[in-house]
């Protein structure tokens, strides 16, 4: 059950969900979806009409806004990791509306997103007292109400810019309830051909190109790096993003985490602490950037290597147990400019699966 439309489902819903607030259930919107079997993005809308909760109409626009509300805890998130970065948002290059839809918020070292637009279905904003103050947060969901992307206010935020943009979506005539589909299996179809792939994957001169090389081959990002030889992508033993993290923070290397959800894609670059575990997660904790890893979700790890102009750049990445992507680490490069030596030789120190 995805769907939020009919009235009395809604109500139905929202009545769960004020069960699980009063007996205080442990955990996230995100897991009470999971045990009341709806999406986040349900729950979210089941809220509208009950709460101080609105729905986003114009997301292009409200995405221009983000520059003003200021310093900022955005978040992108998946199955297994949690990507939260403070800071302010810089001016957004939306690019044309249609298929394949993208867009960016660009500040190498300071918020830094890679959008997907065609997966940003249906938005809401809320307002709400907690123990600590006022909460306020705008979330994006995908078509099957799965979190694209989130942004929650802190103290030092611009208020004024929160509260004129809250009222304006308070404003707007009511919006038809979203709605959402049921999520389909995932699949992962081999490329028909292997060895044209490999060929293609050679002759790249941009990281970036691997996006539409896998589109030709109508496969996937997980089944491509199964079928392309040792040289472009080879299994690793598990605990690899552990080995790389923890030599990462003794050398004092600087490094780049991408964890994306379907429509978004959040990094950090910078320098790390090293992982400090806790309740079955791996955290890191710094100034402005904490990521939090759940490893028994991790069931697949790839070193892949990808032609650029200046050199070869070589990842990390982590799939879950159905392909599905939960992140990727790269050395800190400058753009045209060799990856690090250093970066290389640790990527290559990693033991086969």
């Amino acid at each position: 059950m995805t769907a939020v439309k009919d009235t009395s489902e809604t109500s139905s819903l929202f009545q769960a969900l004020c069960e699980f607030r009063d007996r205080k259930q442990p955990g996230f919107m995100v897991d009470w979806a999971k045990q009341l079997n709806t999406s986040e993005g349900a729950l979210q809308a089941c809220r509208i009409g009950q709460e101080k909760v609105w729905a986003i109409q114009d997301i292009r626009k409200v995405l221009k806004f983000l520059p003003k509300l200021g310093r900022v805890l955005a978040l992108t998130r998946n199955a297994g990791v949690v990507h939260e970065y403070k800071g302010c948002y810089p001016e957004p290059k939306l690019g044309e509306q249609g298929r394949h839809a993208s867009g960016i918020f660009l500040d190498i070292g300071g918020l830094d997103l890679r959008l997907f637009m065609d997966h940003w279905y249906w938005g809401c904003a809320f307002e709400e007292e907690t123990s600590k103050g006022k909460k306020r947060s705008l979330q994006f969901f995908d078509h099957y109400g799965q979190a694209v992307h989130k942004v929650f206010a802190l103290e030092e935020s611009n208020i004024s810019a929160w509260e004129e943009l809250l009222s304006d979506l308070a404003a707007e005539d009511p919006s038809p309830l979203p709605e959402f589909v049921p999520q389909p299996l995932a699949s992962n179809p081999a490329p028909v051909s292997p060895q044209q792939l490999a060929e293609e994957w050679r002759q790249m001169t941009d990281v970036h190109q691997f996006f539409s090389l896998i589109r030709r081959h109508r496969t996937t990002r997980f089944a491509a790096l199964q079928a392309v030889p040792s040289d472009l992508s080879r299994p690793v033993k598990s605990g690899a993003l552990e080995r790389v993290v923890e030599q990462a923070a003794t050398s004092g290397m600087e490094v780049m985490f991408f964890v994306g959800s379907r429509g978004c894609v959040q990094i950090y670059t910078g320098k790390v602490s090293g992982f400090k575990p806790m309740r079955g997660w791996l955290n890191l904790f710094e100034p402005n950037f904490t990521l939090h890893a759940d490893p028994s979700t991790f069931a697949h790890a790839f070193v892949t290597r990808k032609p650029q102009s200046g050199g070869w750049v070589t990842s990390l990445e982590i799939f879950d147990s159905e392909g599905r992507i939960l992140l990727q680490m790269y050395g800190r490069r400058d753009e045209g400019e060799p990856e690090q030596q250093a970066w290389t030789e640790l990527l290559a120190s990693l033991p086969d699966a």
